[in-house]
């Protein structure tokens, strides 16, 4: 699943939000989006309101956008509160 390398990018370039996550949250949701634009959007979009987020290119797959995770603040779920969730048939 693609959204584990992005939670593992996450840890890295934002050690000290991943373990606020760790010690207060644990909750972890996968959404799913229409393609790699929309997806790109959202990653600029949760940026400019700044949300700490990283995104993750899949080297396999020509460096292609697959995933991106988020620190879900209140202000910040309110941009993907109306994605589905992942695998949600």
């Amino acid at each position: 699943m693609q959204s584990a390398h992005s939670l593992a990018e996450f840890a890295h370039v934002h050690p000290t939000q991943f373990n606020e996550w760790m010690e207060k949250s644990k909750y972890l949701v996968s959404l799913s989006i229409r393609d790699e634009e929309s997806l790109h959007d959202l990653y600029y979009k949760l940026r400019s309101i700044g949300a700490h987020v990283v995104l993750f290119r899949e080297p396999d797959m020509d460096n292609q956008l697959t995933s991106i995770c988020y620190f879900g603040t209140p202000e910040h779920i309110k941009i993907t509160k109306k994605l589905n969730l992942a695998l949600n048939n």
